[in-house]
Formats: C-alpha cells, structure tokens, sequence
C-alpha cells in the first residue's frame, strides 16, 4: 500500500471545514445523540437530561393504555401509556385516607370527585415520598388506607381516532428530578411557571406540578400552537403521552377490570414497589429503591423490551425538522456538569430556543416528508462501536496490528492509485447517507455527517501514528467525544435477567457508571447511593 504522508493527514485536518456538508457542527456528538436516543428507553436514559423537541405522529388506529380506579371512559386531559403493563401499576382502587377523598377531606367549597383527581393526574402521578423524609425518590404510593378487597382498577384501551400530532420532549423528560429532567419543560417551556411546592399547593395541582405542566402544555397547544399539537410526548420507567382530548382524539377499544388484590398483597408489594431502607438519615449511603412482586415484574419487562425502540411502527419523527439547544450559542454544561443544564440561562438565552419551538410547531408537519436520520446513526453506531472499543484497548499489542486492522476498516474507500486523506474521509463518512441528502442540508444531516467525519478522519490519523499509546490515547479521546450509550450495554444477559440502568426513580449511582445483568424479578435490590436523589420539589 502507499500509506499517506503526514502533510497529507494535516491537510485532512485542516481542510475538514471545506467537506461536503460544509463547517463543523457546533456540539455535533451532542445531536447525533439526541437523534440515536431518541425513542429509546436505554439511549434517553442514560442522556436523561433532554434539551430537544420533535413533532412526531401516532398512527391512527395505534392502541394505548389509561389505569385508573374509573370504569367510565375518560373525558378531557388525560395520560395514556404505550405499554398495557406501564398504565396497569395505575389501574387500582380509589385511594382513601380517612376522612374523605385521596389526602383527606376536600378543602371548604370543593367538590371531592373523579374529575378533579383526573385533573391532578392521580392515577398516573400520585407518587409520594417513602415515610417522612422527601430526600428519597419515591415510587407510586402506599397501600390504601382504606381498602375494599372486593375492589379493583380498571384497565382501559384506546384506539387513536387520527394520526395524533404530538411534540416530543427528549430524555427522561417525565421524571420528577432535581437533576435537569424537567428544565426543558419547567424552564423553557413553561419560563419557571409551574408550581412544584407541596404541602400548601390546590387540590388537583398534583404532586411536583404534573397537572400544572399537563394544563399548561395544553394551554401552550391550543392558544399559541393554533392547535396544531394534540399533546406531548415523554419518557419515564416507558413512555407516554399528555393527551389534551381523550373524547376528541380516541376510540376506547375495551374497559377492563384487572385483578383485584387482598390488603396483604397491597401491603407486601407496596403496589408493586417495595419500601427500601434508605440508610442513615442523614445522608449516607442508601439503597435505590427498587420494584417487586408481579407489577413490577410485568413493567420492567415491557419496560426494557423498549431499551433500543418503542416499536411497531407507533411514532413517526420528523428528523429532517425539529429543534434542540445544543444547535444554540449557549453554555449547556455549566461548572462542567456531565449532562446538559437549562435553569441557569438568562431569558435572552432562552428566547430564541422558545421562538424556534413555536416556529418548528406552526410552519411545520410531523407527517411531511423525513429521512430517518435515526437509522443512519444506527448504522455508524453498529458499524464502529465495537471496532473502536477493540482498536483503543490492549488487545492490538503493536502499532504495526493497529494499522493492519484500520487498513481493514479503510480499504473500501481507498484508492491505491492515488491517496487523498480528505476524499477518503469524506467517502468513509458519507457511507450511510444517500447521495441526494449529501450537501448543506439539515441539522441532522450535518450533524450525522460531521461526527462519521470525526470517526473516519480520525482513523485516517491513527493510521499514521507511530506510537502506541499515542494511538491509544486518541482514540480513547474519540470515544469519550462520541459518548455512545452502546458502550454502557450489557453482554449476555440470562433470560431471565435484564440489563439494569437507572431509570426515574429507581437505581444507584453504581447502576448508572457500571449497568450490571440482574435478575428481572428483582433488579433494583442492590445496596449503593440513589442515582436520583432527591425528588424535585
């Protein structure tokens, strides 16, 4: 082979401005990792902290889940789950506490009935605290204080009536944290209007501003979007959707009465979560709390059946179109934080993120025409995980193997005849992308192309490296730029275990650094700090 001259490799780097797609894209890996998680229970967990909006569509026709204590077919705003076992962990009795409705008595002149707990999202959202302390996360609630063992929830299915047109907030954006989950929505949405306080907030506000959040993203739909949206779409333990009109937009399919459970079953699986003994109270090391008994059992299956898709052809994105942070000239990783920040941001910074959002819903359709740029970064993903992780570890015990294996992974955009680093790089990055979308194109097509760019040309550089550890060190460099979350995988799980991360508002910090096979009857039983800490307030 003629190998290429270091002058030639220079002039690669220096002239990768000039490539197809023309400049680097600022905060390029950060996109293409917001276009390759997106979707995905395992990628938006663990980049939990989304900062990017899409409008997607659930074909008409699609099926999806309301638990509840109701057998009435739900009117107004509501939430529906992807999965039936996701909406089942909801679907029980009405929660009584002595003297009256769900937390005691309604407040002088307010009507204690099934619309106002719909409002305050009790079915899905009424999540509260283990015993006292608000420090810990806390799952769905205790067993009923008031309990009728003859009593059970209900299980609905709904068909959607019509493409439902929704716009997707990225990451874990349902997650109750105090770690950046909820920016996108409580700071740039909704400019820090959402009441989170609890204690003295109104009856049917609900816990941590759910329904606050669901009113006001139906309010942003209707008045400011020209009803262009029918809701939202977010990710927590499975994904779901804030739907602004049940009666409108669905058909119910069926209304069933699930299983109902004696006191002891309550007591025993805390509804399908198990109390966890958090530790010392005073901030030491604690257990994440974790589910047990067959609710949990059943989510957690469906649950990580969606780690890499929700499936079935049941949301459509819209690539080509959508909008997120990183494109903006913005500090997102403030006091070097690892996941992207938005609370700190001036409302100068934050406008024209806000104006682009509004532009993106009103001038644009979740059913025009996209590339699934997500199935191209699928394809570079798959094509050069392992191959990094292979080239930067220890197994290559020469320079002289490293290069053997990169000439392997070059050749098909080789000319023997005549090297050209930047052509080369250029065919290596533009493999996966159609030819009539090379150019100046989108967000996402830049975006996927400058980090292929980055990939390719950086092991055109390798391939020219003298030194061994020099070689290791840059492409260990690469991999930490790209941040894959297919380096976080587990590898061979049994059957019956699954490949445990955190996910709101179970796991440990160990869970997050070091995903481990667990057993799926009981995966989050380990002892370590919480992940989440503590619950937003």
């Amino acid at each position: 082979m003629r190998p290429l001259s270091a002058l030639a490799v220079y002039s690669l780097f220096g002239l990768s401005a000039a490539s197809s797609t023309g400049p680097v894209v600022k905060n390029a890996n950060h996109i293409f990792n917001v276009i390759h998680d997106s979707m995905r229970q395992w990628g938006s967990s663990l980049h939990h902290n989304g900062v990017s909006f899409f409008l997607v569509t659930v074909p008409a026709g699609t099926q999806l889940y309301h638990g509840t204590s109701n057998e009435s077919p739900v009117n107004g705003t509501e939430w529906l789950a992807f999965e039936p076992e996701h909406a089942m962990v909801f679907a029980r009795p009405r929660r009584r506490a002595p003297g009256g409705g769900p937390d005691g008595p309604p407040p002088p002149g307010e009507v204690d009935d099934e619309d106002k707990r719909r409002e305050g999202h009790e079915e899905l959202r009424r999540r509260h605290p283990h015993g006292q302390d608000e420090t810990h996360p806390g799952p769905p609630p205790p067993p009923f204080e008031q309990f009728d063992e003859n009593k059970a929830g209900y299980l609905h299915t709904y068909a959607a009536m019509k493409d439902l047109r929704l716009l997707y907030i990225d990451g874990m954006s349902a997650a109750k944290t105090q770690k950046g989950t909820l920016d996108s929505q409580d700071v740039l949405l909704f400019n820090g209007t959402v009441d989170n306080s609890r204690g003295s907030e109104p009856r049917g506000k609900g816990p941590r501003g759910e329904g606050d959040r669901a009113r006001k993203a139906c309010e942003m739909a209707e008045d400011d979007w020209a009803g262009r949206v029918d809701g939202v779409l977010r990710m927590e333990a499975g994904f779901e959707i804030i739907l602004c009109m049940f009666e409108r937009d669905l058909i119910p399919v069926r209304i069933t009465q699930v299983k109902s459970r004696t006191m002891d079953e309550h007591a025993r699986g805390n509804n399908g979560w198990e109390e966890k003994d958090h530790g010392p109270p005073d901030g030491g090391r604690r257990k994440g709390p974790g589910p047990g008994g067959p609710d949990s059992l059943r989510w957690m299956r469906a649950v990580t059946a969606r780690y890499q898709d929700i499936g079935a052809n049941r949301v459509s994105v819209n690539y080509e179109n959508f909008v997120t942070a990183f494109s903006h000239d913005v500090d997102l990783f403030p006091n070097d934080s690892a996941l992207p920040r938005l609370e700190h941001l001036s409302h100068s910074e934050l406008k024209p993120i806000q104006k682009e959002v509004t532009a993106l819903v009103l001038t644009h359709d979740a059913r025009e025409s996209s590339w699934n740029w997500r199935a191209t970064a699928d394809a570079i993903v798959t094509r050069y995980s392992d191959e990094l992780t292979y080239l930067a570890s220890n197994k290559l015990a020469t320079i002289e193997a490293l290069h053997d294996h990169i000439e392997v992974l070059f050749s098909p955009f080789v000319d023997y005849s005549e090297r050209d680093a930047l052509l080369e790089a250029d065919r290596c990055a533009t493999q996966f992308m159609p030819v009539s979308l090379q150019g100046p194109k989108s967000l996402a097509a830049r975006s996927v192309y400058s980090v292929a760019h980055t990939v390719c040309s950086t092991l055109l550089e390798v391939w020219v490296e003298q030194e061994l550890e020099s070689a290791r060190d840059t492409l260990t460099g690469l991999i930490r730029y790209l941040d894959w979350t297919t380096w976080k995988e587990c590898r061979g799980c049994e059957v019956n275990e699954i490949c445990v991360i955190p996910i709101w508002p179970m796991g440990t910090v160990d869970d997050y650094d070091n995903p481990q096979c667990k057993l799926v009857s009981n995966p989050y039983d380990g002892d370590g700090e919480s992940y989440w800490g503590g619950m937003h307030r």
